[in-house]
């Protein structure tokens, strides 16, 4: 993986939730603080959403719904995908970061922060389906690509990408990214077999946001 373009936020700064699904949306990562929507190559529309819950640092979406887990409640919700109109899902415990939507059996990804090592998978219901241990703490910007549907974190111990199998082992590590709390792959199917690109937001690839791709073997 590399980088390939970077595209800086607008708004009031900030912006770490964020859902891709044909275009790129994020919000603030306090209650009522601003995101926007992109396009995928970075430039902003001057749609403007606002974070609806008290404080999330990612979110992820299906197509129709986003999602966002509240940092301080561990309660996951589920929004429109303007962010507007959250509805209580389940709680999967406090302080957890990251999140991503999982096609293949609808579910949500959700990783941990402080002296959690745990990436978890839950139904929509919230009933536990698996989970693993990355043997660290600062799981964030979690991500699944559609390609391989394998999942993506940032390490923010080390500012590295760790790419995993879903059942928990460690496939890749790399490049550096610094400390970036929210991640996805554009989740929308694609027409033709492309690269799998992830978009991350927060503070680390330039303070900025960062666009990376990696190579698919065919």
């Amino acid at each position: 993986m590399s980088i390939i373009n970077s595209f800086p936020d607008y708004g009031s700064g900030g912006q770490m939730p964020i859902a891709v699904y044909g275009d790129v949306r994020t919000t603030g990562y306090l209650a009522g603080s601003n995101g926007g929507q992109y396009t995928l190559g970075g430039a902003p529309t001057g749609t403007i959403y606002s974070l609806p819950i008290g404080e999330a640092f990612d979110s992820t979406s299906d197509g129709s719904h986003n999602y966002l887990v509240d940092w301080g409640t561990g309660n996951v919700y589920q929004t429109a995908r303007d962010f507007t109109n959250p509805v209580l899902l389940f709680n999967a415990g406090v302080q957890n970061l990251g999140i991503t939507y999982d096609a293949a059996n609808n579910s949500l990804w959700i990783s941990g922060e402080y002296g959690t090592t745990y990436v978890t998978d839950y139904s929509l219901s919230g009933t536990l389906l698996s989970s693993f241990s990355t043997g660290h703490d600062y799981n964030d910007a979690l991500a699944l690509d559609p390609a391989d549907h394998t999942l993506w974190l940032v390490n923010n111990n080390s500012g590295y990408l760790e790419q995993y199998s879903q059942t928990g082992l460690l496939l890749s590590t790399g490049p550096y990214v610094g400390a970036t709390h929210g991640g996805e792959f554009n989740l929308a199917p694609a027409t033709t077999p492309e690269p799998g690109t992830l978009i991350m937001f927060g503070s680390g690839v330039l303070g900025l946001a960062g666009v990376l791709r990696r190579k698919i073997s065919p």
